[in-house]
């Protein structure tokens, strides 16, 4: 296979040889859930270096955003087909139903496509499709962004048991037949071996786009004009309010400072017990705000002082936020609430790109983070840091070299 060269001047001869690639996705622009928008921009990149693209996805319906599809979010180069799938309900039942609606109908399109498959490790039944397939000859690459069962255990919304059980077999099942099983961190890599000491396991970080993510000054953020965050010192979290996000302790040391608002843009299960807290403990100065279209994500951002990144405990080695490649392209210091020893909390440190505080329940020592980060100079040469390791790292072409390599 031909090493991923760059294009400009190379001669026509060394160029990497055109293959066919398709996507089987959960989700797809225009849902705002973050796999699928980082899947759309690798399928762009691909798509311009004139591999065959297919992208096979199901209509919008991530935490009930029902948006019409646009002409926006076709890909130029790519076949994008879509069809009806069933929310995931709260039961069991409903669960189990649309995990097995979603592998069944991917198998039979899947079935019908051609080339190498992408598939995500979310939800874990969708990868049983191209295991069958697979036993067909076909070749699909397994995209590890985040390792179930043990974080839905690690995050007390599974017990070991039956369904922990299947769901683990699920994944080395997946895991043993896949052509390459991609994680995002060397934790993840090395949890993923413990599963599948047989599979090829390789790194490949999120990724960004840097052109429409950029570093913003705020006063020059249309988000921050049209909600009168220009003035004041803005904190932001944006992205999924999940389980896997700890922010009740950055709810309440905000609380505590007047003169400072913390914007959190987004949805997901710790929503209603964020606005919970605010209203019973009356904190003036927390705003809550719905997602942002991807094409407003880099405005967004920009409508900060501070971004802030938070991890559960015990959830390091098997997931990292995919928010962290946006924010360090938006040139933004970080308040990083996660354990010291979890990969997140190193690369802050180490990078010199924010502040991490260990606990996040820890009142105290957010506070005491945020008083630090209210300095302009420190704030700026964070920025800097952080811009720097987004394009050294973390761009869409990097990430598109890596995925040539599989395909």
């Amino acid at each position: 296979m031909p090493q991923p060269l760059a294009y400009a001047g190379t001669p026509v001869s060394l160029l990497p040889v055109p293959h066919r690639v398709t996507f089987l996705l959960p989700y797809f622009p225009p849902d705002v859930a973050a796999d699928g928008q980082l899947f759309a921009l690798l399928a762009r990149e691909l798509a311009k270096r004139h591999h065959s693209v297919r992208v096979l996805t199901y209509k919008p319906r991530y935490q009930g955003v029902g948006n019409e599809v646009s002409p926006d979010d076709a890909i130029e180069g790519a076949r994008i087909s879509r069809w009806w799938a069933p929310a995931t309900g709260k039961g069991l039942i409903g669960r189990a139903f649309a995990a097995w609606w979603l592998m069944a109908s991917g198998f039979w399109r899947a079935l019908f496509s051609r080339g190498t498959l992408i598939v995500p490790s979310s939800p874990p039944g969708l990868a049983l499709g191209p295991w069958w397939l697979s036993w067909l000859g076909r070749r699909y690459i397994y995209v590890l962004h985040d390792i179930h069962p043990e974080l839905g255990i690690a995050l007390k919304r599974m017990r070991p048991g039956l369904v922990a059980s299947t769901v683990n077999l699920i994944n080395r099942l997946a895991m043993r037949r896949a052509w390459a099983v991609v994680t995002l961190t060397e934790g993840m890599k090395e949890h993923a071996l413990k599963l599948q000491s047989r599979a090829d396991v390789r790194v490949i970080p999120n990724w960004v786009d840097l052109e429409a993510i950029q570093p913003l000054a705020k006063r020059d953020s249309h988000f921050a004009q049209e909600n009168g965050l220009v003035e004041p010192f803005v904190i932001q979290y944006s992205g999924n309010l999940g389980l896997l996000h700890p922010l009740e302790g950055l709810t309440k040391a905000v609380g505590l400072m007047p003169r400072v608002v913390l914007t959190f843009i987004g949805r997901g299960a710790r929503l209603e017990s964020l606005r919970s807290l605010v209203a019973r403990e009356d904190i003036t100065n927390v705003r809550f705000f719905d997602y942002r279209p991807l094409v407003q994500l880099g405005d967004s951002l920009g409508a900060s002082d501070i971004a802030v990144i938070a991890l559960e405990p015990g959830a390091d080695k098997l997931a990292m936020p995919s928010k962290l490649q946006g924010i360090l392209a938006s040139g933004r210091a970080i308040l990083c609430l996660a354990p010291a020893a979890s990969e997140l909390a190193r690369l802050v440190e180490f990078e010199r790109v924010g502040i991490v505080v260990n606990d996040p329940l820890n009142v105290q020592a957010i506070h005491l983070a945020i008083e630090q980060l209210q300095d302009p100079a420190l704030r700026a040469e964070m920025g800097s840091c952080a811009r720097a390791i987004a394009v050294a790292r973390y761009s869409t072409k990097t990430a598109a070299d890596e995925y040539e390599w599989l395909l």
